[in-house]
């Protein structure tokens, strides 16, 4: 009798998708909970923010794990859809903000903007 191996793909396609995610949301989310820790407040708005998406990228991972060793192809995809979904849902509002934030600045130095110095004309 043989064990039934499921396929690795899911968890595979899985992983490049968290990866890519948590290149960008993993930073954000923990710039907010430093940033709430920093100011001494552990349960704040920041706190609120950045903790889910920390919490969800450790699930990703356990999930991932999962997917990698399940019996069934569907249950690999299942997992590793559930996995993605999970983090990229909790991602988009750390992301979202300090994307937003992170534009704001730039654009205050460009011309036209609050910042910007006029190069002096000779």
């Amino acid at each position: 009798m043989q064990t039934v191996q499921g396929s690795r793909v899911p968890a595979v396609l899985m992983i490049i998708a968290v990866g890519l995610i948590g290149v960008v949301a993993v930073p954000a989310a923990g710039f907010f909970v430093l940033m709430a820790v920093g100011a001494g407040d552990l349960v704040s708005p920041p706190m609120l923010i950045g903790l889910p998406s920390l919490i969800g990228f450790v699930v990703a991972l356990w999930l991932w794990r999962r997917a990698r060793r399940t019996a069934s192809t569907a249950r690999g995809w299942l997992f590793a859809a559930l996995g993605v979904l999970l983090f990229a849902g909790t991602s988009v509002i750390p992301v979202t903000i300090l994307g937003a934030a992170l534009g704001e600045e730039w654009r205050e130095t460009q011309p036209g903007g609050r910042g910007y110095q006029a190069p002096a004309v000779p």
